[in-house]
């Protein structure tokens, strides 16, 4: 159990965007990357908090760990990205777009992990995958939320993904419209 001082330690949506940038680093050096595991699963830094003898919850940092988790398996592919840049306090040309993706011959799927740094506006995400002929959209699942610092409680779950992505595939080509400061899956298969 944890103490009411611990639930105000709750990770917000900002965390999560973080995780997931964490997440698409790690899929990027998977020929270098031999193990990485998340420290708690638990309650006290964890991304499933408990109360004794009462409900659980997903913290925000729950969902890119799990759709990496779920979506990430094969072999991660290299993509070659374009992005409108940003300065940050500590640097300069700072990639607004976050991008990965994996492959998984096995399941004939490819998964786009995409994360839009922008805090004002959307993106395009435009990606070429004419070598994955006869693959089509299944799905693509957004995390966003307007107020950066927002967290989940036992009480109310307001940073949760939702499957409403606008996701398309046209000529080899996968477009979709990247809200500002959100976790993007675009899931596609073999039909």
């Amino acid at each position: 159990s944890i103490a009411p001082a611990q639930l105000e330690d709750n990770y917000n949506f900002e965390d999560a965007l973080l995780v997931g940038c964490m997440l698409i680093t790690m899929l990027k050096h998977a020929d270098r990357l031999k193990i990485a595991c998340l420290a708690q699963l638990v309650n006290v830094i964890a991304p499933i908090m408990t109360e004794e003898n009462g409900k659980a919850w997903k913290q925000t940092i729950f969902y890119p760990f799990m759709h990496t988790s779920v979506f990430g398996r094969g072999v991660a592919l290299n993509p070659i990205i374009s992005s409108p840049k940003y300065d940050s306090k500590d640097f300069t040309d700072v990639p607004k777009l976050e991008s990965a993706a994996v492959f998984n011959e096995e399941n004939d799927e490819l998964t786009i992990f995409a994360v839009n740094r922008d805090l004002k506006e959307g993106l395009l995400l435009e990606c070429d995958i004419r070598n994955f002929e006869g693959y089509k959209v299944v799905e693509h699942i957004v995390l966003e939320n307007d107020d950066l610092k927002q967290t989940n409680s036992a009480q109310a779950t307001p940073v949760a993904p939702h499957a409403n992505g606008n996701a398309a595939f046209d000529n080899g080509i996968v477009t979709a419209f990247l809200s500002k400061l959100s976790w993007n899956v675009i899931r596609l298969a073999k039909k």
